[in-house]
């Protein structure tokens, strides 16, 4: 994760002393905390002080650390405890010291892309979202962002503030439109379009992701944001292969599966990318799927 402040050794949140800033975010701040009853290292996110009287930002907070306590997958990451707080609100997880799959991508002279790894990263984030939708959520900000990735290449889907249920029962008839919500560069047709959240739609921004750490940019590029929700709408992908010929046919083809503008159109799960990434490589140097599990 990106920038580190150091602090000073005698400021506390509860009974955790801080220890370092692990990233400052725009409505709150993600800290390294050392728990003093047990000397073990945890993370705490905290609303930020600015942020706090706002009802609304305080609600989608806490949605986002009760949500965080009910799932348990070795691909994301635990949340332990929620503090509701009189002044700042915060919870505490698991430390998982990694960056984001964005930074590669910006910044591959710092951050080079994992490519030994990125056959497993992709299988993770794929198991991880399946995991989510067998909960009975959809993510809807999927994004190179929202997943986290160590030195071994072990991954960690983060960031469940704008998770949703798909509609059911009444819900389907009475239920409204849903806010248009997400990244513009990851946002799927009918996310476009307000219409009710589904699983196809994480599908199609896992599909966009794929497709940027693979070929290193995402497969639409617009000077507006309504220029580029305007091509999600509308114009076909570029094959993969246009911008990287060493991607396989297969790897090819099942992105660009994910990514049809039609819900039904595309893969029917991301336990149905697993079963059929399993059998392809992504880049036809890769030596097999499994090759540099020890490296990154």
């Amino acid at each position: 994760m990106a920038t580190e402040v150091n602090l000073a050794g005698d400021d506390k949140i509860g009974g955790y002393r801080l220890v370092r800033t692990i990233h400052p975010g725009a409505t709150s701040v993600v800290l390294e905390v050392l728990q003093e009853a047990t000397a073990k290292r945890f993370a705490i996110k905290q609303l930020l002080a600015s942020r706090a009287e706002d009802k609304a930002e305080r609600k989608a907070f806490e949605f986002e650390a009760k949500l965080g306590q009910q799932l348990h997958h070795p691909n994301l990451i635990r949340v332990h405890e929620y503090v509701r707080g009189p002044e700042q609100p915060y919870f505490v997880m698991d430390l998982f010291v990694s960056y984001h799959l964005k930074l590669p991508i910006a910044r591959p002279s710092v951050y080079p892309m994992p490519i030994a790894q990125l056959h497993r990263i992709m299988e993770q984030g794929a198991t991880a979202l399946q995991y989510l939708h067998d909960k009975g959520w959809v993510h809807r900000d999927v994004k190179p962002e929202n997943f986290l990735v160590n030195k071994t290449g072990e991954l960690r889907l983060i960031d469940f503030a704008l998770a949703m249920k798909p509609y059911s029962g009444l819900k389907k008839i009475f239920g409204g439109k849903p806010p248009r919500q997400g990244t513009t560069s990851y946002m799927a047709p009918e996310q476009i379009r307000c219409e009710p959240p589904t699983p196809a739609a994480d599908i199609y921004s896992f599909g966009i992701t794929c497709y940027e750490l693979a070929c290193g940019r995402p497969p639409f590029r617009a000077n507006s944001s309504q220029e580029l929700l305007a091509k999600h709408l509308t114009e076909r992908p570029l094959p993969l292969t246009a911008h990287n010929k060493e991607i396989t046919p297969g790897f090819n083809d099942l992105v660009l599966k994910m990514l049809a503008k039609k819900p039904e159109d595309r893969l029917g799960s991301l336990r149905e990318f697993v079963s059929q990434f399993s059998r392809f490589l992504i880049y036809t140097t890769d030596p097999d799927p499994t090759a540099g599990r020890d490296a990154f």
